[in-house]
């Protein structure tokens, strides 16, 4: 009877035990998947020690704010500093803090963020972006770590983040650029890079980097605009590094004309206020409400573009060859065909019917724009496949049977044979946005 008791009472223990672990599980999983919750809010307004600031790069005077040892750390300005660093007029134009109660906020956002709507109005941060020619290396970035507390903390494998921050072109800007970027980051540094003159690009992490979803060129110099996206966390991911992660080659630019009422000096360079960066979990992209506003068509903002061109066949031809001849064009993030594309599926439609031992392959490509972007448009992940099903499809509407096509997605790893030297990105991304044909032997 005793030995029956002393079981029973370890199995009440026990039970306690696996309760309060599983107690403790839930509510440090409470949240995700399931509705949203904050996971990051930095204002640019809590400094480690007071704080005047008087110089550029003394964004480490900021708490919880870290580095990258490549990049060249950005700036900070504050209502409590005078002159070149503080708020209204300063070095690089005119602006003030974005306060919580001016922000268009969801509800849901107000109780995320900001339930009193007190929050900012004290300072935000300044990078630059873009500087061209011998200057280019001349980049600076911010790089803010997650934490709860003083407790640091890392995202989780295969949660999706809502992730936005507020953006406004200084006056002293000569130039207005894309590439307003977003890269998280499994490290940073604790300390400033010993030799500025060392610093440059950070390069981009493919599948770690984002871009608000147009990736538009920012030109507003008065007032805020938001930078939003979707990312899906690789897992580990401890920072969240905000920058131009390209190489000028692969930024656009646009020259800017100076304000009538600015009193500040242009200088040869994209200047951007940041402000307000914010993170939170998300079951998907409708609870991102920045997003959802902002991704009406993501194809036709992007590029509009469709290359074309016609075959050149002769008599001296096999049919093998002919076939290999015909390629279909695609529009950014589509996989509906053109007329001259139909035109080329019946032409092999034709020549199928007509030898029944012909079994082709359909290869389909995309371009690496929409591979970058498709951690945050679902719509946009793999675009090769996408285009060659759907040529598959069309092929089995008219008859050919399925044994006789085999779909291979190439991706963005191949590109295009039809390429010059001279053409700029978007030929080139147009170019690539294919499904070619060929006879399997």
């Amino acid at each position: 009877m005793k030995f029956s008791s002393t079981l029973f009472k370890l199995s009440i223990v026990l039970s306690l035990i696996i309760l309060q672990g599983f107690s403790l599980n839930a509510q440090q999983r409470k949240g995700k998947g399931d509705k949203t919750k904050a996971f990051l809010n930095f204002t640019f307004e809590v400094f480690k020690d007071e704080a005047t600031i008087s110089e550029p790069m003394q964004i480490s005077l900021l708490k919880d704010v870290k580095f990258h040892p490549k990049g060249i750390p950005a700036d900070i300005f504050n209502k409590n500093s005078e002159g070149d660093f503080g708020i209204g007029q300063n070095l690089y134009g005119k602006e003030d803090p974005i306060t919580a109660s001016f922000e268009r906020l969801t509800e849901g956002d107000k109780n995320l963020f900001d339930k009193d709507l007190a929050g900012g109005g004290d300072g935000f941060a300044g990078i630059v972006v873009y500087k061209p020619g011998k200057l280019a290396k001349e980049r600076s970035y911010i790089t803010i770590p997650f934490k709860t507390g003083k407790d640091n903390i890392t995202m989780t494998k295969g949660m999706k983040y809502c992730v936005e921050f507020s953006i406004s072109l200084a006056e002293s800007s000569k130039y207005a650029s894309n590439n307003i970027q977003m890269l998280f980051d499994t490290q940073y540094d604790d300390e400033a890079p010993d030799n500025i003159d060392d610093c440059g690009l950070i390069t981009r992490q493919v599948g770690r980097t984002l871009s608000n979803y147009k990736n538009k060129i920012y030109s507003g110099f008065y007032g805020w605009e938001k930078v939003c996206a979707m990312y899906e966390a690789k897992g580990g991911e401890t920072c969240i590094i905000i920058g131009n992660f390209e190489t000028n080659d692969e930024t656009k630019v646009e020259v800017q004309k100076k304000p009538k009422d600015s009193e500040t000096e242009v200088l040869p360079h994209a200047y951007y206020f940041i402000d307000n960066v914010r993170i939170k979990e998300v079951a998907n992209k409708e609870e991102c409400n920045c997003y959802a506003s902002d991704t009406v068509n993501i194809a036709d903002s992007y590029s509009t573009l469709i290359f074309d061109k016609t075959p050149i066949l002769n008599d001296k031809m096999t049919i093998d060859q002919k076939i290999q001849a015909q390629v279909a064009y695609f529009g950014f993030g589509k996989k509906s065909y053109t007329p001259s594309g139909k035109e080329a599926f019946n032409f092999i439609i034709a020549a199928m019917k007509k030898d029944p031992k012909i079994r082709i392959n359909i290869i389909g490509h995309n371009d690496e724009k929409e591979d970058e972007l498709s951690d945050q448009n679902p719509e946009l992940v793999n675009m090769a496949r996408q285009r060659a099903d759907a040529i598959k499809s069309y092929f089995e509407r008219e008859g050919i049977s399925e044994d006789r096509l085999v779909v291979v997605p190439n991706g963005a790893k191949v590109n295009s044979i039809e390429i010059q030297s001279d053409d700029d990105n978007e030929v080139r991304d147009a170019k690539n946005r294919r499904v070619m044909f060929e006879v399997i032997k």
